[in-house]
């Protein structure tokens, strides 16, 4: 295993601290509005991120993580892929304004009722090409393997964005009922910025053609099944705001929407590096060399363990300090639900998912994610009616483990995740420590 070795932790880190600007540029955008807003104007400004967080990935139809797919396996036409997802993208974008301008204009008859959504909403195809080129472009870096110039150019592109955002807070002083258009066009800047510097330094370029039917059959093939799987799987993950949403008011919502606030140090460590491995497992299960594959992912994730473990440790003991410095002590109520979720980030070492998708199997993790649903429906809603909004977070909890065991088994991996990973002597120690932590 030494030849997948070298170099993979450097890159890794590189997509890490790529993808770090975008998760604090959120955390900014939440630090100045929290502090702007009332706090049932931020749970209606939360209630858009909710959305647009749950809606993107809904219609894009599973087409980013095809292309991500098929660029590992054929890396020489990439230029191709690109021109033809582009494409699909743009065609998505037109049918989704032209609907939400069908609503619009339904609203305006008194059809239907958008309320503080009428004519905002007409905006939300921006943010999604703005996240699905940002999001293409990130994985065409990385195949490519020029991951510290991904660095550099996101680097530009916060800074860039970060303008906006001020641009934002400045609206909001001359216009404080334009909120949820500020909303907006604070999440658009977070990706369509760095998108630019992205294409511009790729050496890539985009010619208008049709779509090739050949092509979108492949990734259409490969990415519905995988697309089900993420539409179910984003419907569990956001399925607990979506109960609080349903069930209580606004500042309801606000503080729980506080209490699921994540660090962006565990996701982007978990992301960077299961995306780093991907292509080198596509090769690897081509070869038919899986259990190297297996191996592989293994090791990576004892070494995402060994970085995100401590972090979660610190998180937990300034729990009650985070929030009160991201936030303010208004959400004192969150504190308990945050260092609930800090216990779900102890299965966000890896991508439990990946091996089945770098074979293909992508019907068998719509599976699994609609039985992960289904459980995490029944028992946060039970929970609910017992306990209140924590109930809810302790629903996505059970559910989580459930699916860690899922995938494990099902790859017969269990036993030795659990002795290479779980009993090692130094994550096993900072795992007790994290669960004294949050008793205390």
């Amino acid at each position: 295993m030494e030849k997948y070795k070298g170099g993979t932790t450097v890159k890794s880190f590189h997509i890490a601290i790529s993808q770090s600007f975008v998760a604090f540029l959120f955390i900014a955008i939440d630090f100045i509005f929290s502090k702007k807003l009332e706090v049932s104007d931020f749970g209606l400004w939360k209630e858009v991120f909710f959305l647009l967080n749950l809606g993107i990935p809904l219609v894009s139809f599973g087409f980013a993580e095809s292309y991500k797919f098929f660029i590992a396996k054929d890396i020489v036409n990439v230029q191709y892929y690109l021109n033809n997802v582009v494409l699909i993208f743009f065609r998505i974008g037109i049918i989704l304004f032209g609907t939400l301008c069908v609503f619009n204009l339904f609203h305006f008859f008194k059809l239907v009722n958008l309320g503080s959504y009428y004519l905002y909403s007409i905006f939300f195809p921006l943010p999604l090409l703005a996240y699905l080129f940002n999001k293409i472009l990130r994985y065409t870096y990385i195949n490519i393997n020029q991951e510290e110039k991904l660095t550099m150019l996101s680097i530009f592109g916060a800074l860039s964005s970060l303008c906006i955002i001020f641009l934002g807070w400045y609206i909001l002083d001359l216009k404080p009922e334009y909120y949820i258009g500020v909303a907006i066009l604070t999440y658009f800047s977070v990706f369509f910025f760095p998108s630019l510097f992205y294409f511009y330094n790729s050496g890539l370029t985009f010619k208008v053609l049709s779509i090739d039917k050949g092509i979108l059959k492949k990734l259409w093939v490969y990415g519905f099944p995988l697309y089900l799987a993420t539409f179910t799987g984003l419907f569990s993950a956001y399925l607990d705001k979506g109960i609080v949403n349903i069930f209580e008011d606004d500042s309801t919502f606000a503080i729980f929407a506080v209490g699921a606030f994540e660090i962006p140090i565990f996701a982007m460590l978990s992301a960077a590096f299961s995306q780093q491995i991907f292509p080198k497992m596509v090769r690897l299960i081509e070869s038919n060399k899986e259990s190297e594959a297996k191996l592989l992912w293994l090791l990576t994730t004892k070494k995402v363990s060994f970085l995100t473990y401590p972090f979660i440790l610190i998180v937990m003991f300034f729990a009650d300090d985070i929030i009160f410095f991201v936030y303010s002590k208004d959400y004192t109520a969150s504190v308990t639900l945050f260092k609930t979720y800090l216990l779900v980030l102890l299965f966000r070492n890896n991508n439990y998912g990946i091996l089945l998708t770098a074979k293909g199997q992508t019907k068998l993790i719509t599976k699994i994610s609609l039985l992960v649903l289904f459980l995490n429906l029944i028992v946060s809603i039970g929970l609910y009616y017992f306990l209140g909004i924590r109930g809810v977070v302790f629903g996505t909890l059970f559910s989580t483990t459930i699916m860690w065991i899922i995938y494990l088994v099902k790859e017969d991996m269990l036993m030795r995740y659990l002795q290479i990973v779980t009993f090692n002597k130094i994550i096993f120690v900072l795992q007790i420590l994290i669960i004294i932590a949050y008793l205390r």
